[in-house]
Protein backbone atom coordinates (compact mmCIF):
# COMPACT_ATOMS: atom_id res chain seq x y z
CA UNK A 1 0.00 0.00 0.00
CA UNK A 2 0.99 3.86 -0.60
CA UNK A 3 0.32 6.79 0.98
CA UNK A 4 0.37 10.25 -0.05
CA UNK A 5 -0.87 13.88 1.08
CA UNK A 6 -2.16 15.46 -2.02
CA UNK A 7 -2.77 19.18 -2.31
CA UNK A 8 -6.33 18.86 -4.18
CA UNK A 9 -9.68 18.32 -3.09
CA UNK A 10 -11.03 14.85 -2.90
CA UNK A 11 -13.75 15.38 -5.52
CA UNK A 12 -10.97 16.53 -8.01
CA UNK A 13 -8.49 13.55 -7.03
CA UNK A 14 -11.19 11.21 -8.11
CA UNK A 15 -12.29 12.87 -10.77
CA UNK A 16 -8.72 12.27 -12.14
CA UNK A 17 -8.40 8.98 -10.85
CA UNK A 18 -11.76 8.11 -12.79
CA UNK A 19 -10.84 9.23 -16.32
CA UNK A 20 -9.10 7.27 -18.51
CA UNK A 21 -9.06 9.37 -21.24
CA UNK A 22 -4.73 10.70 -23.01
CA UNK A 23 -4.56 13.22 -19.87
CA UNK A 24 -4.56 10.00 -17.28
CA UNK A 25 -0.77 9.21 -18.45
CA UNK A 26 0.70 12.92 -17.70
CA UNK A 27 0.38 11.42 -14.10
CA UNK A 28 -0.38 7.38 -14.68
CA UNK A 29 3.01 6.72 -16.24
CA UNK A 30 2.01 2.99 -16.39
CA UNK A 31 -1.41 3.58 -18.42
CA UNK A 32 -1.05 3.39 -22.42
CA UNK A 33 -5.03 3.75 -23.17
CA UNK A 34 -7.92 2.65 -21.83
CA UNK A 35 -12.31 2.26 -21.98
CA UNK A 36 -15.02 1.63 -20.54
CA UNK A 37 -16.56 -1.77 -21.67
CA UNK A 38 -19.70 -1.64 -20.31
CA UNK A 39 -21.66 0.24 -18.13
CA UNK A 40 -23.30 -1.71 -15.22
CA UNK A 41 -24.80 0.92 -12.96
CA UNK A 42 -24.26 4.42 -11.78
CA UNK A 43 -21.63 2.80 -9.28
CA UNK A 44 -20.13 0.07 -11.46
CA UNK A 45 -18.85 -0.82 -14.30
CA UNK A 46 -16.30 -2.91 -16.33
CA UNK A 47 -12.92 -1.23 -17.54
CA UNK A 48 -10.03 -2.31 -20.10
CA UNK A 49 -6.67 -1.04 -19.14
CA UNK A 50 -3.80 -1.25 -21.46
CA UNK A 51 0.02 -0.51 -19.87
CA UNK A 52 2.90 0.70 -21.30
CA UNK A 53 5.80 -2.42 -21.74
CA UNK A 54 8.03 0.96 -21.13
CA UNK A 55 8.41 1.16 -17.31
CA UNK A 56 8.38 -2.92 -17.06
CA UNK A 57 11.86 -4.63 -16.86
CA UNK A 58 13.94 -5.24 -19.78
CA UNK A 59 12.05 -7.86 -22.24
CA UNK A 60 8.69 -7.87 -20.41
CA UNK A 61 5.67 -8.32 -22.59
CA UNK A 62 2.72 -6.18 -22.09
CA UNK A 63 -0.12 -6.32 -19.96
CA UNK A 64 -3.75 -5.28 -19.72
CA UNK A 65 -6.28 -5.16 -17.13
CA UNK A 66 -9.89 -6.25 -17.15
CA UNK A 67 -11.67 -4.79 -14.13
CA UNK A 68 -14.70 -4.20 -12.96
CA UNK A 69 -14.80 -1.06 -10.99
CA UNK A 70 -16.88 0.11 -7.92
CA UNK A 71 -16.85 3.81 -6.39
CA UNK A 72 -18.94 5.63 -3.88
CA UNK A 73 -18.63 9.01 -1.98
CA UNK A 74 -18.99 9.13 1.79
CA UNK A 75 -20.78 11.34 3.94
CA UNK A 76 -17.51 12.95 5.20
CA UNK A 77 -16.70 13.71 1.23
CA UNK A 78 -13.94 10.09 1.50
CA UNK A 79 -14.46 8.93 -1.90
CA UNK A 80 -13.58 4.92 -2.97
CA UNK A 81 -12.51 3.22 -6.19
CA UNK A 82 -12.13 -0.54 -5.87
CA UNK A 83 -11.14 -3.14 -8.52
CA UNK A 84 -11.02 -6.29 -9.08
CA UNK A 85 -10.38 -8.58 -12.27
CA UNK A 86 -13.04 -10.12 -13.97
CA UNK A 87 -14.16 -12.05 -16.94
CA UNK A 88 -16.28 -10.07 -20.06
CA UNK A 89 -17.29 -11.97 -23.39
CA UNK A 90 -16.77 -8.27 -25.07
CA UNK A 91 -13.15 -8.11 -24.13
CA UNK A 92 -11.16 -11.55 -25.04
CA UNK A 93 -7.36 -11.65 -24.57
CA UNK A 94 -5.76 -9.33 -26.85
CA UNK A 95 -3.50 -9.78 -28.82
CA UNK A 96 0.30 -8.94 -27.63
CA UNK A 97 -0.51 -8.70 -24.23
CA UNK A 98 -0.90 -10.96 -21.34
CA UNK A 99 -3.52 -10.37 -19.38
CA UNK A 100 -2.67 -9.48 -15.74
CA UNK A 101 -4.91 -10.22 -12.73
CA UNK A 102 -5.54 -8.04 -10.21
CA UNK A 103 -7.07 -9.53 -7.33
CA UNK A 104 -7.78 -6.57 -4.76
CA UNK A 105 -6.89 -3.06 -5.26
CA UNK A 106 -7.96 0.63 -5.41
CA UNK A 107 -8.02 3.77 -3.95
CA UNK A 108 -9.26 5.75 -0.51
CA UNK A 109 -9.04 9.46 -0.98
CA UNK A 110 -10.12 11.58 2.30
CA UNK A 111 -10.03 15.27 3.04
CA UNK A 112 -8.06 16.98 4.85
CA UNK A 113 -8.00 20.93 6.23
CA UNK A 114 -11.28 21.67 5.14
CA UNK A 115 -11.03 19.92 1.99
CA UNK A 116 -7.92 21.96 0.53
CA UNK A 117 -5.59 18.75 1.06
CA UNK A 118 -6.40 15.10 0.77
CA UNK A 119 -4.93 11.47 2.08
CA UNK A 120 -5.01 9.49 -0.40
CA UNK A 121 -4.28 5.41 -0.54
CA UNK A 122 -3.45 3.21 -3.27
CA UNK A 123 -3.84 -0.27 -2.66
CA UNK A 124 -2.53 -3.15 -4.90
CA UNK A 125 -2.76 -7.18 -5.19
CA UNK A 126 -1.44 -8.50 -8.48
CA UNK A 127 -0.38 -11.30 -10.81
CA UNK A 128 1.60 -10.70 -13.42
CA UNK A 129 1.28 -13.66 -14.89
CA UNK A 130 4.92 -14.95 -15.28
CA UNK A 131 5.63 -18.07 -17.04
CA UNK A 132 8.26 -19.16 -15.03
CA UNK A 133 8.02 -19.64 -11.40
CA UNK A 134 11.22 -19.18 -9.55
CA UNK A 135 10.88 -15.26 -11.10
CA UNK A 136 7.61 -15.30 -10.25
CA UNK A 137 7.60 -13.92 -6.54
CA UNK A 138 10.53 -11.51 -6.75
CA UNK A 139 9.95 -9.62 -9.41
CA UNK A 140 5.94 -9.70 -9.26
CA UNK A 141 6.43 -7.53 -5.58
CA UNK A 142 9.08 -5.14 -7.51
CA UNK A 143 6.83 -4.30 -10.58
CA UNK A 144 3.88 -4.14 -8.00
CA UNK A 145 5.79 -1.78 -5.57
CA UNK A 146 7.15 0.49 -9.13
CA UNK A 147 3.10 0.58 -9.88
CA UNK A 148 2.44 2.18 -6.41
CA UNK A 149 4.52 5.47 -7.20
CA UNK A 150 2.09 6.38 -9.09
CA UNK A 151 0.33 7.83 -6.00
CA UNK A 152 4.00 9.94 -6.05
CA UNK A 153 3.25 10.93 -9.51
CA UNK A 154 -0.17 12.14 -9.04
CA UNK A 155 0.49 14.00 -5.89
CA UNK A 156 3.12 16.44 -7.99
CA UNK A 157 0.54 16.79 -10.66
CA UNK A 158 -1.22 18.23 -7.96
CA UNK A 159 1.76 20.51 -6.46
CA UNK A 160 1.87 21.97 -9.88
CA UNK A 161 -1.38 23.62 -9.67
CA UNK A 162 -1.77 22.90 -12.84
CA UNK A 163 -5.10 21.50 -12.45
CA UNK A 164 -6.27 17.43 -13.04
CA UNK A 165 -5.61 17.96 -16.97
CA UNK A 166 -2.55 19.80 -17.31
CA UNK A 167 -1.85 19.39 -20.78
CA UNK A 168 2.44 20.31 -20.47
CA UNK A 169 2.57 18.06 -16.94
CA UNK A 170 4.14 14.90 -18.17
CA UNK A 171 5.22 11.72 -15.66
CA UNK A 172 8.75 11.84 -17.50
CA UNK A 173 9.61 15.23 -15.32
CA UNK A 174 9.29 13.24 -12.20
CA UNK A 175 12.68 12.19 -10.31
CA UNK A 176 13.80 9.51 -8.42
CA UNK A 177 13.63 11.63 -5.43
CA UNK A 178 10.30 12.99 -6.26
CA UNK A 179 8.84 9.14 -6.27
CA UNK A 180 10.85 8.82 -3.30
CA UNK A 181 8.77 10.78 -1.09
CA UNK A 182 5.37 8.70 -1.11
CA UNK A 183 4.71 6.65 1.72
CA UNK A 184 4.98 2.61 0.56
CA UNK A 185 3.67 0.89 3.67
CA UNK A 186 5.02 -3.08 2.63
CA UNK A 187 2.81 -5.12 4.63
CA UNK A 188 0.87 -7.69 2.07
CA UNK A 189 2.76 -10.45 0.25
CA UNK A 190 2.51 -8.75 -3.26
CA UNK A 191 4.34 -5.47 -2.07
CA UNK A 192 7.52 -5.22 -0.67
CA UNK A 193 11.40 -3.30 -1.25
CA UNK A 194 12.95 -4.29 -4.32
CA UNK A 195 16.26 -6.31 -3.23
CA UNK A 196 18.84 -7.46 -5.23
CA UNK A 197 16.92 -10.72 -5.84
CA UNK A 198 15.06 -9.06 -7.71
CA UNK A 199 17.42 -7.56 -9.84
CA UNK A 200 18.47 -10.75 -10.53
CA UNK A 201 15.26 -12.41 -11.45
CA UNK A 202 14.37 -8.86 -13.55
CA UNK A 203 17.17 -10.31 -16.03
CA UNK A 204 15.67 -13.40 -16.43
CA UNK A 205 12.39 -12.03 -17.70
CA UNK A 206 14.75 -11.52 -21.22
CA UNK A 207 13.69 -15.03 -21.67
CA UNK A 208 10.38 -13.64 -23.05
CA UNK A 209 11.75 -12.59 -25.88
CA UNK A 210 10.22 -9.26 -26.70
CA UNK A 211 11.88 -6.12 -27.89
CA UNK A 212 13.55 -3.75 -25.79
CA UNK A 213 11.88 -0.33 -24.28
CA UNK A 214 11.78 2.93 -26.03
CA UNK A 215 12.90 5.00 -23.88
CA UNK A 216 10.28 6.80 -21.99
CA UNK A 217 10.35 7.79 -18.45
CA UNK A 218 9.40 5.03 -16.10
CA UNK A 219 0.46 4.91 -10.87
CA UNK A 220 -21.97 5.96 -1.26
CA UNK A 221 -24.71 6.24 -0.58
CA UNK A 222 -26.16 3.77 2.12
CA UNK A 223 -24.48 5.27 5.47
CA UNK A 224 -26.53 8.13 7.81
CA UNK A 225 -24.21 11.09 8.51
CA UNK A 226 -22.93 9.70 11.79
CA UNK A 227 -20.00 7.32 11.49
CA UNK A 228 -19.69 4.20 13.88
CA UNK A 229 -16.12 3.69 14.58
CA UNK A 230 -14.31 0.13 15.27
CA UNK A 231 -11.14 -1.38 16.15
CA UNK A 232 -9.18 -2.06 13.11
CA UNK A 233 -7.67 -5.99 13.12
CA UNK A 234 -5.17 -8.00 11.08
CA UNK A 235 -6.11 -9.24 7.75
CA UNK A 236 -4.66 -12.17 5.64
CA UNK A 237 -3.19 -11.62 2.29
CA UNK A 238 -5.57 -11.39 -0.67
CA UNK A 239 -3.25 -13.88 -2.17
CA UNK A 240 -5.55 -16.45 0.31
CA UNK A 241 -8.39 -15.90 -1.72
CA UNK A 242 -6.86 -15.99 -5.61
CA UNK A 243 -5.46 -19.11 -7.39
CA UNK A 244 -6.79 -18.04 -10.95
CA UNK A 245 -4.82 -19.26 -13.97
CA UNK A 246 -5.63 -16.13 -16.95
CA UNK A 247 -2.82 -18.23 -18.99
CA UNK A 248 0.83 -17.29 -18.81
CA UNK A 249 2.77 -15.14 -20.90
CA UNK A 250 3.90 -18.01 -23.04
CA UNK A 251 0.48 -18.92 -23.98
CA UNK A 252 -0.50 -14.38 -24.18
CA UNK A 253 -1.25 -14.78 -28.48
CA UNK A 254 -3.91 -17.58 -27.63
CA UNK A 255 -7.13 -16.03 -27.71
CA UNK A 256 -9.72 -18.71 -26.29
CA UNK A 257 -11.38 -18.06 -23.15
CA UNK A 258 -8.91 -18.17 -20.08
CA UNK A 259 -9.13 -21.32 -18.22
CA UNK A 260 -9.84 -21.78 -14.55
CA UNK A 261 -7.25 -23.45 -12.24
CA UNK A 262 -8.07 -26.68 -11.41
CA UNK A 263 -6.71 -26.55 -7.66
CA UNK A 264 -8.97 -22.66 -6.96
CA UNK A 265 -12.30 -25.58 -5.76
CA UNK A 266 -13.80 -23.04 -4.93
CA UNK A 267 -13.91 -20.55 -7.99
CA UNK A 268 -16.58 -21.69 -10.05
CA UNK A 269 -19.13 -19.57 -11.25
CA UNK A 270 -21.64 -17.95 -9.56
CA UNK A 271 -25.38 -17.48 -11.10
CA UNK A 272 -24.85 -18.89 -14.40
CA UNK A 273 -27.90 -17.27 -16.15
CA UNK A 274 -26.35 -14.31 -14.11
CA UNK A 275 -24.12 -14.22 -16.48
CA UNK A 276 -25.74 -14.08 -19.81
CA UNK A 277 -27.90 -10.90 -18.13
CA UNK A 278 -24.43 -8.94 -17.08
CA UNK A 279 -21.79 -10.45 -19.35
CA UNK A 280 -19.23 -10.51 -17.23
CA UNK A 281 -17.80 -13.04 -14.51
CA UNK A 282 -16.51 -12.04 -11.36
CA UNK A 283 -13.23 -14.39 -10.78
CA UNK A 284 -14.12 -15.30 -7.14
CA UNK A 285 -17.78 -16.84 -7.57
CA UNK A 286 -18.75 -20.24 -6.84
CA UNK A 287 -22.40 -21.98 -6.28
CA UNK A 288 -22.58 -25.60 -5.77
CA UNK A 289 -25.61 -27.49 -5.88
CA UNK A 290 -26.37 -29.18 -2.53
CA UNK A 291 -29.42 -31.60 -1.40
CA UNK A 292 -29.29 -31.52 2.39
CA UNK A 293 -32.12 -31.88 4.64
CA UNK A 294 -33.46 -28.74 6.51
CA UNK A 295 -35.21 -27.50 9.22
CA UNK A 296 -35.87 -23.62 9.61
CA UNK A 297 -33.55 -22.55 12.26
CA UNK A 298 -31.13 -25.03 11.95
CA UNK A 299 -29.71 -25.00 8.33
CA UNK A 300 -26.39 -22.83 9.76
CA UNK A 301 -24.76 -24.50 13.46
CA UNK A 302 -23.63 -22.61 16.03
CA UNK A 303 -20.06 -22.40 17.16
CA UNK A 304 -19.17 -19.64 20.36
CA UNK A 305 -15.71 -21.02 19.99
CA UNK A 306 -15.26 -19.09 16.61
CA UNK A 307 -13.40 -22.25 15.38
CA UNK A 308 -15.86 -24.03 13.33
CA UNK A 309 -16.06 -22.49 9.13
CA UNK A 310 -19.46 -21.51 8.17
CA UNK A 311 -21.02 -20.74 11.47
CA UNK A 312 -22.89 -18.21 13.42
CA UNK A 313 -21.76 -16.56 17.22
CA UNK A 314 -23.28 -13.58 19.07
CA UNK A 315 -19.93 -11.34 19.34
CA UNK A 316 -18.82 -8.87 21.80
CA UNK A 317 -21.41 -5.44 22.22
CA UNK A 318 -18.68 -3.26 22.84
CA UNK A 319 -17.07 -4.20 19.41
CA UNK A 320 -19.93 -1.36 18.32
CA UNK A 321 -20.53 2.23 19.09
CA UNK A 322 -24.61 3.70 19.66
CA UNK A 323 -25.91 7.21 20.27
CA UNK A 324 -25.23 7.79 24.45
CA UNK A 325 -27.72 9.64 26.77
CA UNK A 326 -26.76 13.08 25.62
CA UNK A 327 -26.28 12.28 22.19
CA UNK A 328 -28.60 15.34 20.84
CA UNK A 329 -26.18 17.54 22.74
CA UNK A 330 -22.53 16.40 22.36
CA UNK A 331 -22.59 14.18 18.99
CA UNK A 332 -21.00 11.03 20.96
CA UNK A 333 -21.55 7.26 20.65
CA UNK A 334 -20.40 5.02 23.43
CA UNK A 335 -19.71 1.45 23.10
CA UNK A 336 -22.48 -0.84 23.78
CA UNK A 337 -22.88 -2.86 27.08
CA UNK A 338 -25.13 -5.38 26.45
CA UNK A 339 -28.13 -6.41 23.92
CA UNK A 340 -31.49 -6.59 24.28
CA UNK A 341 -32.33 -10.04 22.43
CA UNK A 342 -30.18 -13.56 22.01
CA UNK A 343 -29.40 -15.09 19.11
CA UNK A 344 -30.67 -18.45 19.41
CA UNK A 345 -30.63 -19.85 16.19
CA UNK A 346 -29.59 -19.25 12.12
CA UNK A 347 -30.88 -20.41 8.19
CA UNK A 348 -28.37 -20.17 5.59
CA UNK A 349 -30.41 -21.46 2.60
CA UNK A 350 -30.58 -21.35 -1.14
CA UNK A 351 -33.72 -21.14 -3.83
CA UNK A 352 -34.87 -20.24 -7.06
CA UNK A 353 -36.94 -17.99 -5.61
CA UNK A 354 -37.14 -15.21 -2.58
CA UNK A 355 -38.17 -16.89 0.38
CA UNK A 356 -40.37 -15.11 2.71
CA UNK A 357 -42.03 -15.50 6.65
CA UNK A 358 -39.68 -18.39 7.07
CA UNK A 359 -40.62 -17.78 10.76
CA UNK A 360 -43.80 -18.58 9.82
CA UNK A 361 -43.58 -21.54 8.23
CA UNK A 362 -44.87 -25.48 9.87
CA UNK A 363 -40.98 -26.82 11.90
CA UNK A 364 -39.85 -23.23 12.36
CA UNK A 365 -38.14 -22.71 16.02
CA UNK A 366 -40.56 -19.68 16.07
CA UNK A 367 -43.83 -21.93 15.76
CA UNK A 368 -41.96 -24.57 18.37
CA UNK A 369 -42.19 -21.97 20.92
CA UNK A 370 -45.43 -20.56 19.87
CA UNK A 371 -47.00 -23.96 20.41
CA UNK A 372 -45.71 -23.73 24.08
CA UNK A 373 -47.86 -20.70 24.89
CA UNK A 374 -44.10 -18.97 26.12
CA UNK A 375 -43.65 -15.56 26.81
CA UNK A 376 -40.64 -15.75 23.88
CA UNK A 377 -40.80 -13.03 21.11
CA UNK A 378 -38.51 -13.34 18.20
CA UNK A 379 -37.15 -10.75 15.80
CA UNK A 380 -36.24 -12.46 12.21
CA UNK A 381 -33.84 -10.75 10.16
CA UNK A 382 -34.03 -12.10 6.54
CA UNK A 383 -31.14 -10.60 3.97
CA UNK A 384 -32.32 -11.74 0.67
CA UNK A 385 -29.53 -11.79 -2.26
CA UNK A 386 -31.42 -12.53 -5.45
CA UNK A 387 -29.67 -13.96 -8.61
CA UNK A 388 -29.94 -17.32 -10.37
CA UNK A 389 -29.77 -18.80 -7.37
CA UNK A 390 -31.53 -16.54 -4.31
CA UNK A 391 -29.16 -17.34 -0.41
CA UNK A 392 -31.26 -16.12 2.27
CA UNK A 393 -29.33 -15.35 5.32
CA UNK A 394 -31.99 -15.27 8.29
CA UNK A 395 -30.84 -14.68 11.71
CA UNK A 396 -33.48 -15.45 14.82
CA UNK A 397 -33.01 -12.96 18.09
CA UNK A 398 -35.48 -14.18 21.16
CA UNK A 399 -36.17 -12.15 24.39
CA UNK A 400 -38.06 -13.55 27.01
CA UNK A 401 -39.01 -10.31 28.55
CA UNK A 402 -42.31 -8.52 27.45
CA UNK A 403 -42.51 -6.32 24.80
CA UNK A 404 -44.27 -4.04 26.74
CA UNK A 405 -40.97 -3.40 28.62
CA UNK A 406 -38.92 -2.08 25.72
CA UNK A 407 -41.30 0.89 24.51
CA UNK A 408 -39.12 1.86 21.56
CA UNK A 409 -38.80 -1.90 20.18
CA UNK A 410 -42.97 -1.94 21.02
CA UNK A 411 -43.09 0.70 19.24
CA UNK A 412 -40.94 -0.77 16.11
CA UNK A 413 -42.76 -3.95 16.07
CA UNK A 414 -46.46 -2.50 16.27
CA UNK A 415 -46.04 0.41 14.31
CA UNK A 416 -46.35 0.82 10.73
CA UNK A 417 -43.75 0.07 7.70
CA UNK A 418 -42.79 3.56 7.21
CA UNK A 419 -41.93 3.78 10.97
CA UNK A 420 -39.83 0.79 10.96
CA UNK A 421 -38.11 1.89 7.81
CA UNK A 422 -37.06 5.05 9.14
CA UNK A 423 -35.47 3.35 12.24
CA UNK A 424 -34.19 -0.05 11.78
CA UNK A 425 -30.14 0.23 11.60
CA UNK A 426 -27.54 -1.97 10.85
CA UNK A 427 -24.22 -1.81 11.70
CA UNK A 428 -21.72 -3.58 9.68
CA UNK A 429 -18.14 -4.84 10.54
CA UNK A 430 -15.91 -7.17 8.26
CA UNK A 431 -13.20 -8.57 11.12
CA UNK A 432 -11.97 -10.59 9.09
CA UNK A 433 -10.78 -9.99 5.29
CA UNK A 434 -9.18 -8.48 2.36
CA UNK A 435 -8.68 -4.75 2.20
CA UNK A 436 -11.92 -4.27 -1.08
CA UNK A 437 -14.28 -6.30 0.95
CA UNK A 438 -13.66 -4.33 3.73
CA UNK A 439 -14.19 -0.84 1.88
CA UNK A 440 -16.87 -2.05 -0.16
CA UNK A 441 -18.80 -2.78 2.82
CA UNK A 442 -17.44 0.25 5.11
CA UNK A 443 -17.75 0.81 8.52
CA UNK A 444 -20.77 2.93 9.25
CA UNK A 445 -24.53 2.18 10.70
CA UNK A 446 -27.07 2.25 7.92
CA UNK A 447 -31.19 3.03 7.66
CA UNK A 448 -31.43 -0.33 5.79
CA UNK A 449 -35.10 0.76 4.91
CA UNK A 450 -33.78 4.21 3.43
CA UNK A 451 -31.97 2.19 0.85
CA UNK A 452 -33.56 -1.15 0.37
CA UNK A 453 -37.13 -2.90 -0.06
CA UNK A 454 -38.17 -3.88 3.24
CA UNK A 455 -41.05 -6.33 3.64
CA UNK A 456 -42.17 -6.84 7.14
CA UNK A 457 -44.23 -9.98 8.04
CA UNK A 458 -45.75 -10.14 11.96
CA UNK A 459 -47.20 -13.29 13.55
CA UNK A 460 -48.43 -14.08 17.37
CA UNK A 461 -45.04 -13.72 18.85
CA UNK A 462 -42.46 -12.69 16.18
CA UNK A 463 -41.93 -10.06 13.55
CA UNK A 464 -39.65 -11.21 10.55
CA UNK A 465 -37.88 -8.27 8.52
CA UNK A 466 -37.12 -9.71 5.13
CA UNK A 467 -34.46 -7.23 3.36
CA UNK A 468 -34.19 -8.04 -0.22
CA UNK A 469 -30.59 -6.53 -1.41
CA UNK A 470 -31.59 -6.58 -5.24
CA UNK A 471 -33.70 -3.87 -4.92
CA UNK A 472 -30.39 -1.48 -4.73
CA UNK A 473 -27.95 -1.49 -7.41
CA UNK A 474 -25.45 -0.11 -4.88
CA UNK A 475 -26.30 -2.60 -2.55
CA UNK A 476 -26.57 -5.66 -5.11
CA UNK A 477 -22.66 -4.67 -6.28
CA UNK A 478 -20.95 -4.79 -2.83
CA UNK A 479 -23.21 -7.71 -2.19
CA UNK A 480 -21.92 -9.50 -5.36
CA UNK A 481 -17.92 -8.95 -4.27
CA UNK A 482 -18.46 -10.18 -0.50
CA UNK A 483 -20.25 -13.49 -2.03
CA UNK A 484 -17.36 -13.99 -3.99
CA UNK A 485 -15.21 -14.03 -0.75
CA UNK A 486 -17.44 -15.00 1.27
CA UNK A 487 -15.53 -18.47 2.73
CA UNK A 488 -12.57 -15.84 3.46
CA UNK A 489 -14.66 -13.59 5.34
CA UNK A 490 -15.47 -13.11 9.28
CA UNK A 491 -18.34 -10.95 8.70
CA UNK A 492 -19.69 -9.07 12.65
CA UNK A 493 -22.96 -7.01 12.55
CA UNK A 494 -25.36 -5.52 14.93
CA UNK A 495 -28.75 -4.68 14.84
CA UNK A 496 -30.86 -1.64 16.76
CA UNK A 497 -33.54 0.77 16.54
CA UNK A 498 -32.61 4.22 16.21
CA UNK A 499 -33.39 6.86 19.01
CA UNK A 500 -34.14 9.98 17.55
CA UNK A 501 -35.63 11.76 20.84
CA UNK A 502 -34.25 12.57 24.54
CA UNK A 503 -36.96 9.98 25.86
CA UNK A 504 -35.58 7.10 23.28
CA UNK A 505 -31.58 7.77 24.46
CA UNK A 506 -29.18 6.07 25.19
CA UNK A 507 -29.70 3.68 22.07
CA UNK A 508 -29.61 -0.26 22.46
CA UNK A 509 -28.39 -2.96 20.87
CA UNK A 510 -31.10 -5.39 20.21
CA UNK A 511 -29.06 -8.43 19.10
CA UNK A 512 -25.25 -8.82 17.16
CA UNK A 513 -23.89 -11.33 15.11
CA UNK A 514 -20.72 -12.88 14.14
CA UNK A 515 -20.72 -14.64 10.96
CA UNK A 516 -17.24 -17.02 10.46
CA UNK A 517 -16.26 -18.19 6.96
CA UNK A 518 -19.51 -18.46 5.24
CA UNK A 519 -19.88 -21.12 2.52
CA UNK A 520 -21.96 -20.84 -0.72
CA UNK A 521 -21.85 -24.34 -1.41
CA UNK A 522 -23.00 -25.05 2.32
CA UNK A 523 -26.51 -22.94 1.87
CA UNK A 524 -29.54 -26.04 2.00
CA UNK A 525 -31.40 -26.13 -0.93
CA UNK A 526 -35.40 -25.62 -0.47
CA UNK A 527 -36.83 -28.11 -2.73
CA UNK A 528 -39.94 -26.56 -4.26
Amino acid sequence: MAVGVVDGASESIFQTLMSLGPTRSEWDFCFHKGSVVEHLDGHTDIIHKQLYRDWLPWGMKRRDLLLRRYWRREDDGTYVILYHSVFHKKCPLQKGYVRACLKSGGYVISPLNQGKRSVVKHMLAIDWKFWRSYIKTSAARSITIRMLGRIAALRELFKAKLGPCAPEFSSGELTGSGLNRAVLDVGTDDTEMITNDDVKANKCLGDEADNAPSGRASLGGLNDSAADEFFDVPEPSDSECWSYDFGSEGHSQDMRQPKISTAAVFVRKLHDLAVQKRGYVDLQDLVREDNLSYCYGTTLPKDQTYTMLSSWAMTDPSTFLIRGKNYLQDQKKIKARGTLMEMVAADWVKSDKREDDLAGRPGSIVQKYAAQGGPEFFLIINIQVPGSTTYSLALYFMMNTPLEDSPLLQSFVNGDDAFRNSRFKLIPYISKGSWIVKQSVGKKACLIGQALEMNYFRGKNYLELGVDIGSSTVARGVVSLVLGYLSNLVIEMAFLVQANTEEELPEYLLGTCRLNHLDASKAVSLKQ
